[in-house]
């Protein structure tokens, strides 16, 4: 398992309030995170396994008569990260959860780890964040 950083972050919720959240959501502060601070590993685990597989769905939110379609698109963001550089790992039983089809549709350059199998490398990271 290679690491491209001294930071890991694992991110297990994946819905923090789109509107709230569309200046500095959770995968664009991980970007940062990763650009300033020399590079970060990432773990996606529980319903954050979702931002790692492709899907048609577009964000969007109906409020009154107004559509809001700026919200964070995880799938782009993700992307971005691994373009960056950036590892990006899931955890195969929180991959599989999210249906039979989900492994066919993961993200190039995301890898699937058995549980708990990033956990047993924490000693080599200088810093571990929970989002």
């Amino acid at each position: 398992m290679d690491s491209t950083g001294n930071t890991l972050l694992v991110i297990e919720r994946a819905h923090r309030g789109a509107v709230e959240s569309q200046f500095a959501n959770t995968l664009y502060f991980a970007r940062e995170l990763h650009r300033q601070s020399g590079g970060v590993d990432v773990l996606l685990r529980g319903l954050a396994a979702s931002f790692a597989v492709r899907t048609g769905f577009r964000p969007a939110l109906r409020i009154a008569a107004r559509k809001l379609d700026t919200l964070p698109h995880p799938q782009r963001s993700l992307h971005r990260l691994i373009e960056d550089g950036a590892a990006v790992w899931v955890e195969e039983p929180d991959l599989a959860a999210l249906g039979p089809g989900a492994r066919e549709r993961l993200l190039p350059g995301v890898r699937t780890v058995a549980r708990h199998a990033v956990t047993a490398r924490w000693p080599t990271y200088r810093r571990i964040w929970f989002f």
